[in-house]
């Protein structure tokens, strides 16, 4: 069953997370509009797919729909404790990466001079 729900209500149900995941319907989208008479630029918590919104300006109902920036992924903000921390991780596994690939080349080239043998 689809659940559409008004600013209003969004207001006052969404923000105590009664049924809603993280505050919020995720049927209902938040999408950023521009006025063309105006020239003001708003977010209306909208129906899916809703492609126009009543700019709260000055009343134009012919307003378009604005592509916004996506948000960085939850995951790649850190903290800058736990980004040092990844840091020095990275630069210890690039440097045994180093030892391990210039100790493999030495073998090689010891085998290869040493080992083919000489008349």
């Amino acid at each position: 069953m689809t659940r559409w729900i008004t600013t209003a209500q969004f207001a006052v149900f969404g923000a105590r997370g009664e049924g809603y995941a993280r505050g919020y319907d995720p049927l209902v989208p938040i999408y950023e509009f521009r006025c063309p008479s105006c020239g003001a630029r708003f977010e209306s918590l909208v129906p899916a797919g809703t492609t126009a919104a009543e700019c709260p300006k000055c009343d134009n109902e012919e307003t378009e729909r604005v592509l916004s920036a996506q948000s960085a992924p939850m995951k790649l903000a850190g903290s800058p404790g736990s980004r040092r921390t990844q840091e020095r991780k990275n630069a210890q596994l690039n440097q045994r990466a180093k030892a391990d690939f210039k100790e493999r080349r030495r073998k090689s080239r010891e085998a290869r001079s040493g080992g083919g043998g000489t008349s």
